[in-house]
């Protein structure tokens, strides 16, 4: 565990063992090929000239979409003049595009994986480096960037049941995953961050995966406090 930074252990309950930042990853070509600067701010893809280029997934059915979701929260808050739930009726009215899943968005509608018509997608910060490295024809520079102000931090887990009569064999599969052999393997297979600090990341991973400075979060007693109501409420803004 001492080679966990302490900001990934958030729940003392649990043992981070990778993470990722959920960013808005937008096309390089598109925006070059329209003249059109890409998006800075959340704030800024409620704009007119980003109307109907953006594809999100629903929160209800994908973690990426939840993360995003979380990250609106997190930004704009549930009182005062501009809420979440405001800029999410923006962005309906901005005709953001719902799908089920990040495969159906990113392979079917982001302009740099698909034939589809949306130069913007909800991804990740080390998408980048996949483009490059799963490339049909080599490329040496991703086709997409990143977004990174608004990004939220996933963190991913693995904990002990209480109770457990091999209490000791699970914490060996916790060592194990904690292990530096085991957590060389998680960029190139997982395509998110090692927590151990110990861990070496490919090239491909040091030269363009994104690692935003300030990725938002929220309570993890918050969240359980409320996801399902967030998620209703999104709802019922999404159908108008």
């Amino acid at each position: 565990m001492s080679a966990v930074p302490d900001e990934l252990q958030i729940d003392p309950r649990v043992t981070p063992i990778d993470f990722g930042d959920v960013c808005v990853n937008w096309d390089k070509g598109y925006f070059a090929e329209v003249g059109v600067s890409p998006p800075q701010t959340l704030l800024d893809l409620t704009d007119p000239a980003y109307r109907g280029l953006l594809v999100v997934q629903h929160p209800g059915t994908s973690s990426p979409g939840l993360a995003f979701l979380y990250s609106t929260i997190a930004h704009f808050g549930e009182t005062g003049d501009y809420t979440w739930t405001d800029y999410w009726t923006d962005l309906r009215d901005n005709d953001v595009l719902v799908a089920s899943g990040w495969e159906e968005a990113y392979y079917s509608y982001f302009t740099a994986a698909s034939d589809g018509d949306r130069p913007m997608v909800v991804s990740y910060a080390s998408s980048p480096p996949f483009e490059v490295i799963f490339a049909e024809e080599p490329i040496e520079t991703p086709l997409s960037g990143v977004m990174t102000e608004g990004c939220f931090r996933q963190i991913e887990y693995a904990g002990i049941v209480a109770g457990t009569e091999v209490r000791g064999a699970a914490e060996q599969v916790i060592d194990l995953l904690l292990s530096t052999r085991f957590q060389n393997d998680i960029p190139l297979s997982m395509f998110v961050f090692p927590v151990n600090q110990e861990a070496t990341l490919p090239p491909a991973f040091v030269e363009h995966a994104i690692v935003p400075t300030d990725p938002l979060s929220l309570p993890s007693g918050e969240i359980d406090d409320n996801v399902r109501r967030w998620i209703q409420e999104w709802t019922e803004v999404i159908r108008g």
